[in-house]
């Protein structure tokens, strides 16, 4: 009985040894602590000096759009789509032979036409000496001057069909305005193409900005107005407006933009909503940092605690939306920040790491 006790002991010691280890382990606080998780966040802005955004494109101010004046099948294209030209440069050519042969044709109508001009002069000159020595009789004189008119009149025809011809023989070359680039290229070689057809688009010097405005937003000419490239914000104005608005309520305003500025990129154009004497007491926020809430005009945001760190949920109420921005008229001031997108997954009282955001992106 002694020696089976001491045996169980023993086996029972050897069972239980580990386990001081393991919970030790399990219950350390040696371990490192969890990283702040990122998070994007954005002050609230002052609904005074707030604007609306609007993307809009950037165009040349010198800008040609080509198209041949004659119709005819394209022989050859010589520039692409990027390719710096110079004013008169050659662009394109139709095929010159049935030009040429027209301008032979209508050269060799006005050969004759001039020599039965000069032929019908010489007879009207032996006629003319003849009635002076009472010779021909009237009716001889009113024909003569008749064949006169008529030689002279298909003359001045065969001269017309001639220049008309020549000038289709120049027009079958397609030569740039102005210095500049192509910005687009619609022919290829073996193509037919009538007149007026879009064949090539030339982009000259200067830029300006195109931006397709609500009619209800009134600018005018020179007024000042913010654009945004990436992060850098500039100054600019309005060069001028469309006067009338399109089917669906919208008019086009052209805004000025720096000489260097890339043909076809997109900015950002921030229209002040006010004239500075909003309330400032009214904060927006990006409509995304918003939870919506069941009651209507209610809401909540997930703002940044005194630390500068720590989440915590705000209740909000919320006031009218200016495109992708909305008004908080209570539970928020300017300048708090608020987290952008994904308030659903961090719980209030988070540290997270504040990542400023900038509106435009995705985060």
């Amino acid at each position: 009985m002694n020696t089976f006790s001491a045996r169980s002991l023993a086996l029972c010691l050897t069972l239980l040894a580990p386990m001081p280890v393991m919970l030790t382990g399990c219950g350390s606080t040696d371990a490192a602590p969890e990283a702040a998780r990122p998070a994007f966040v954005i002050p609230a802005r002052d609904a005074a000096t707030a604007g609306e955004s609007f993307i809009g494109q950037i165009r040349a101010t010198q800008r040609a759009d080509l198209a041949f004046p004659v119709s005819g099948k394209v022989a050859e294209v010589l520039v692409e789509a990027g390719d710096v030209v110079r004013a008169g440069q050659v662009l394109a050519r139709l095929d010159a032979l049935p030009f040429s042969a027209q301008a032979a044709a209508t050269s060799g109508d006005v050969a004759r036409a001039e020599a039965a001009f000069t032929e019908a002069q010489r007879r009207a000159e032996r006629l003319e000496t003849a009635r002076k020595a009472d010779a021909v009789s009237p009716g001889e004189i009113t024909a003569m001057v008749a064949e006169l008119a008529a030689a002279n009149a298909l003359l001045r025809n065969a001269r017309a069909q001639r220049d008309l011809a020549d000038w289709s023989q120049q027009q079958a070359v397609l030569r740039a305005p102005f210095d500049g680039f192509v910005a687009s290229r619609k022919v290829e070689a073996g193509q037919a193409i009538g007149p007026g057809v879009p064949a090539m688009v030339i982009d000259g010097a200067g830029r300006e900005l195109l931006v397709v405005l609500p009619g209800d937003i009134a600018l005018k000419s020179g007024q000042e107005v913010r654009l945004r490239d990436g992060k850098a914000e500039l100054a600019s104005r309005v060069l001028r407006m469309e006067g009338r608005l399109d089917a669906s309520g919208v008019r086009t305003a052209y805004l000025s933009v720096p000489d260097d500025a890339t043909v076809g990129s997109t900015w950002s154009v921030v229209i002040k909503q006010g004239d500075g004497n909003a309330a400032p007491a009214t904060a927006q926020v990006p409509l995304r940092a918003v939870i919506p809430a069941a009651t209507a005009g209610s809401g909540q945001v997930l703002r940044l605690a005194r630390d500068g760190r720590t989440t915590e949920l705000a209740d909000v109420r919320l006031g009218e939306l200016h495109g992708e921005w909305i008004d908080v008229t209570q539970g928020l001031t300017v300048g708090e920040r608020v987290v952008v997108a994904g308030a659903r997954a961090i719980r209030p009282g988070t540290v997270v790491e504040p990542v400023s955001f900038q509106p435009g992106t995705q985060p």
